[in-house]
């Protein structure tokens, strides 16, 4: 196999990495824009909660059709459609977003047209430079890709800070579409498509795919379902810590630009902590879901702390710097959710399925807790209410770490019967 250039090589994670960095910025505008959403758009919390349900049952359902198509059509062009829509959708959308109805509308389709690029994404990589040499593709790709989406972020929430309330999300948005049309521009020049790789030894491979044959028998394996509720509780922390932004705004006063800027390190720079969760589950405690033991008793108290200490009176500056802490341990945690695969014990061969099937977790949470939790702002999360809906919020995301701690304690009480040879997945069934 002839290989890349070096130059090449990193050429193209580097476009890579800037595009995987920032083409979810409009996707996950609430993360970094939460109050300015709310008040620019006239929104309330639960309708807003709703276009996260909306968008997961999409998600849900293009997520096999999604995956064919990944392996089907040729990976640089579904890229290039991919970004360059988002980064269209992006561009126009002051022309077309002028409430909630329109901007439903426009986080479907941001959905819709991203449908098939993370399979295309992952095999691009996974290949890039010969598989031999994956892992430090992908090493330098998350750290890019870590630093883009902060920055593709910093920059519209400066962009947003110069034009106020009505017109800032607008400039925002538009400012995200550049960043990933240059995205789109360097992913143009820089990848090869898969003719002209194949002519120098170079095919792409995805990941295994989920095997329809496969999932009865991996349903029937306890490890699955431990797994599934492994990703479901990493996922809850990492999506939900968006809800810290409008308390810091509304509970606590902090500027809402400062609040972004918060909610931005919250979201993207604690990435950098996701090696120390991996320190911690190879070199201290020898087990991944010890970590989770550990890690999700940690954010737990954190999060109560959060409800139960802070509020109208606390310093901002302490409430400031605090919520960044749950965060950081969060950030360590869901870096290694996938870790945790080997303890659940399941078989090289049917690993693709489990993997596969955890995205249903992750959709239904994604369905259900937003709403809930808009419902809990709208009604109880003003100063009439002392503010009680923020803490409601805070106290169901620390009962979904003790349900992240529970069933950390099954993962281990499992692994100790696989080793002693007492459980063990029957593949009889669908081996060839």
């Amino acid at each position: 196999m002839q290989k890349q250039s070096t130059f090449r090589k990193y050429a193209v994670l580097v476009s890579l990495g800037i595009m995987g960095g920032t083409i979810y910025t409009t996707s996950y505008l609430r993360f970094a824009f939460y109050t300015q959403l709310i008040d620019s758009l006239r929104m309330t919390n639960v309708q807003l909660g709703l276009v996260s349900t909306i968008t997961n049952a999409i998600s849900f359902i293009i997520a096999i059709p999604g995956s064919f198509l990944a392996d089907k059509l040729e990976a640089k062009r579904v890229i290039l459609f991919s970004c360059g829509s988002i980064s269209l959708l992006a561009l126009l959308f002051p022309l077309y977003v002028h409430g909630y109805p329109s901007y439903v509308f426009f986080q479907c389709a941001n959905t819709l047209v991203i449908g098939a690029y993370w399979g295309c994404l992952m095999k691009y990589i996974n290949n890039l430079g010969g598989e031999e040499e994956a892992g430090n593709s992908f090493g330098t790709y998350y750290l890019i890709n870590g630093l883009s989406g902060a920055l593709g972020n910093f920059i519209p929430l400066w962009a947003q800070a110069q034009f106020g309330d009505e017109s800032g999300v607008n400039v925002a948005v538009v400012s995200m579409g550049i960043v990933t049309t240059v995205a789109t521009v360097l992913v143009l020049i820089f990848l090869e498509d898969e003719k002209q790789l194949a002519a120098r030894g170079i095919y792409l491979k995805g990941d295994e795919p989920i095997q329809i044959k496969h999932i009865v028998t991996v349903l029937k394996w306890p490890g699955t379902w431990m797994l599934i509720l492994a990703y479901t509780s990493t996922i809850v922390l990492y999506e939900n810590m968006s809800y810290m932004a409008p308390f810091l705004t509304n509970v606590v006063g902090i500027d809402e630009n400062l609040s972004s800027t918060l909610a931005i390190v919250r979201q993207y720079c604690t990435l950098v902590l996701s090696p120390l969760g991996g320190y911690m589950c190879d070199k201290v405690l020898k087990a991944t879901y010890k970590w989770y033991i550990m890690a999700f008793a940690i954010v737990a108290v954190l999060y109560v702390g959060l409800g139960l200490f802070f509020g109208p009176n606390s310093n901002p500056i302490i409430a400031g710097i605090y919520s960044v802490l749950p965060a950081g341990v969060s950030m360590a945690l869901y870096g290694v959710t996938y870790s945790i695969i080997r303890e659940c014990h399941i078989p090289a061969m049917v690993t693709g399925t489990a993997s596969g099937l955890t995205a249903i977790g992750g959709a239904i949470q994604g369905m259900i807790l937003p709403p809930i939790f808009g419902t809990c702002l709208d009604n109880y999360g003003d100063a009439v209410h002392g503010f009680a809906g923020y803490s409601y919020v805070f106290y169901i995301i620390a009962g979904v770490c003790v349900l992240g701690i529970l069933n950390a304690m099954w993962v281990g009480s499992h692994h100790k019967k696989c080793l002693a040879g007492k459980r063990k997945m029957d593949l009889s069934g669908i081996e060839n």
